[in-house]
């Protein structure tokens, strides 16, 4: 049997609307290894939730091929409904249930018993601080309140394979942070997970695995310290500056390394390794900077991201120009 729970094959999807084509994703191939927790990163418009839709058998493949257990996902899609838990970012598709309907019956179509069926969702409510609510509609609860219900029909019943599309989006930090405990707890219990989303800072405590993806094209797989080597010949200065002088620093700065977005008053700085000694000795040096704090700290996954992206720009501004 492969060790692979889903597996691409060479897949790209391509809309026409019209005389207009759009290709979504291309040429896309890669395996989620039965037990980990894969992250998938990429900015809006990547086509992250179109390759989601092809591996679930919502969307068939303009070409290529998606295995699911080592057989075409289109050939048993009864078994994928049954046995991968999605949780997508359309809109509830429960919205005219009660909550406690919309928890019960997902669990009841996982095969629950009714009275299991309930007592679980009495307690995934009870963990999400969500008790009263289970007697409203979907329909009548705010749109955090809708993705921790959301969230719940992915859990109840326990599958084998979940895939969740942004499930932080639009929650409170505490909120987030159940999240992530609860995707962490059920891939310890031996749950396959498949994960995308744009909090790169909060997944790198729980995946195993990345794949970055823009423009449609994987641009990197690997594991997270793995492809923190591309980018471990650098280091990251996290400065403060003075309030109204961050510009200022920024433009002496940015002779050092790459420049990230860091904020009001705060630069984000990637500097080579040789030449950090020396920036830290200018920094010390230079009052006039009106740097007021500073540290310096190893990649982050969100380095890499940037790294990967930014690398990629490159290669099409490249072929670009030879074409």
């Amino acid at each position: 049997m492969s060790h692979y729970v889903f597996e691409a094959q060479e897949i790209s999807q391509l809309y026409k609307k019209g005389k207009n084509t759009k290709l979504a994703n291309d040429n896309i191939s890669l395996g989620i290894e039965r037990g980990e927790i894969l992250g998938v990163l990429g900015p809006n418009g990547a086509g992250k939730s179109t390759l989601i839709k092809q591996l679930v058998g919502q969307l068939k493949p303009t070409s290529g091929r998606v295995l699911y257990e080592g057989s075409e996902v289109y050939a048993q899609s009864r078994r994928v409904a049954s046995e991968v838990a999605y949780f997508s970012q359309d809109p509830h598709v429960l919205s005219d249930l009660l909550v406690m309907e919309a928890l019960v019956f997902t669990a009841r179509l996982r095969g629950m018993e009714a009275r299991a069926a309930k007592r679980e969702a009495q307690a995934l409510l009870e963990l999400f601080e969500m008790s009263e609510l289970s007697g409203k509609k979907l329909s009548r609860i705010s749109g955090g309140q809708k993705r921790m219900v959301g969230i719940g029909t992915a859990l109840i019943g326990h599958s084998p394979v979940l895939i969740l599309d942004e499930p932080t989006n639009e929650l409170d930090p505490k909120k987030r942070r159940l999240v992530w405990n609860l995707i962490e707890e059920h891939n310890r219990q031996g749950a396959t997970i498949l994960l995308v989303t744009h909090n790169v800072l909060e997944a790198e405590q729980v995946v195993d695995r990345v794949a970055v993806i823009n423009h449609g094209k994987l641009l990197a797989m690997d594991a997270v310290a793995k492809l923190k080597q591309r980018v471990d010949q650098r280091l990251r200065f996290e400065i403060g500056t003075t309030m109204g002088q961050r510009e200022t620093a920024e433009r002496e700065l940015s002779a050092w390394g790459i420049v990230q977005e860091g904020g009001e008053n705060r630069i984000r700085l990637l500097v080579e390794k040789h030449r950090a000694a020396a920036l830290l000795e200018m920094i010390i040096a230079r009052s006039d900077l009106a740097i007021e704090e500073y540290s310096v700290l190893p990649p982050s996954l969100e380095d890499v991201y940037f790294h990967i992206d930014r690398e990629a720009e490159k290669g099409e501004a490249l072929h670009e120009r030879v074409g």
